[in-house]
């Protein structure tokens, strides 16, 4: 798990190479995250919250202090007693829901309700598309709605960053060996997906970065269905994505 959360860690900083320093006054006193996705953004499968847990429990540094996080989103999920005692247990993923619905949802007019408080998130955190995949759509069609999903997150969210997941993999089950060769397909195309949208914003500003919850991912940490990861491969999920909000926070504000 260290092996691949420090490769995670290379992954996330690459990103940001060309992001430019911010003041430390920049960032906001607490960074609002919503997590935006599906069953494993809601943390089907785990005893405690997924990787929601993860980084509520463990919040990233910036400037040698912990950075204040608090998890919003259009869901009050009270599946976690642990995170509902902590008032961090709102999301918006939806189990079952593939790309072009989320995007739809995140299109409502007037927009769903950002809870608690109605005040947009800092960070949207997207792992989206293994519904797609698994309901049979092959990768240019997945990566065409992932592309609709985001514009669709930027025109709701103007002032707020999108980290963008390379999805985990699936299993080595048998039933998943195709589908397995759609996702690295599908995961080759964000990239793309990603330069293309950040050039409407200036180099120095960009809104979109990945974070690979692909490489190295430990798929002795999902459930026999092969799908939905167990608390330790959440653990490792949120390693990386408290890696990848650091980064930018660090370098950009909150």
């Amino acid at each position: 798990m260290l092996r691949s959360s420090v490769r995670s860690l290379f992954i996330a900083l690459a990103c940001l190479a060309s992001f430019a320093l911010s003041s430390t006054s920049a960032r906001a006193a607490t960074c609002r995250i919503e997590p935006f996705g599906d069953s494993i953004t809601q943390g089907y499968g785990s005893t405690v919250g997924g990787y929601r847990y993860t980084l509520v429990t463990w919040p990233p540094l910036v400037g040698g202090s912990p950075l204040s996080i608090r998890m919003v989103g259009a869901q009050v999920d009270t599946t976690f007693p642990g995170l509902v005692a902590a008032n961090q247990h709102h999301h918006s993923g939806v189990p079952g829901w593939r790309n072009d619905q989320l995007a739809a949802a995140a299109a409502l007019q007037p927009p769903y309700a950002v809870l608690p408080g109605g005040q947009a998130p800092n960070i949207v955190l997207v792992h989206a598309g293994t519904n797609d995949i698994h309901q049979g759509a092959n990768a240019s069609t997945a990566a065409f709605r992932l592309q609709q999903l985001l514009v669709n997150l930027s025109t709701k969210y103007p002032s707020s960053k999108l980290i963008v997941a390379k999805i985990i993999p699936f299993g080595p089950q048998p039933e998943h060996v195709v589908r397995n060769q759609v996702v690295v397909q599908y995961n080759a195309a964000i990239p793309g997906i990603v330069t293309n949208l950040n050039a409407f914003y200036p180099p120095s500003n960009p809104k979109f970065f990945i974070a690979d919850m692909h490489a190295y991912f430990p798929t002795n940490h999902l459930w026999p269905d092969g799908i939905h990861p167990t608390d330790n491969g959440y653990y490792e999920m949120g390693v990386r994505w408290s890696m990848s909000i650091q980064a930018i926070a660090d370098l950009a504000g909150c």
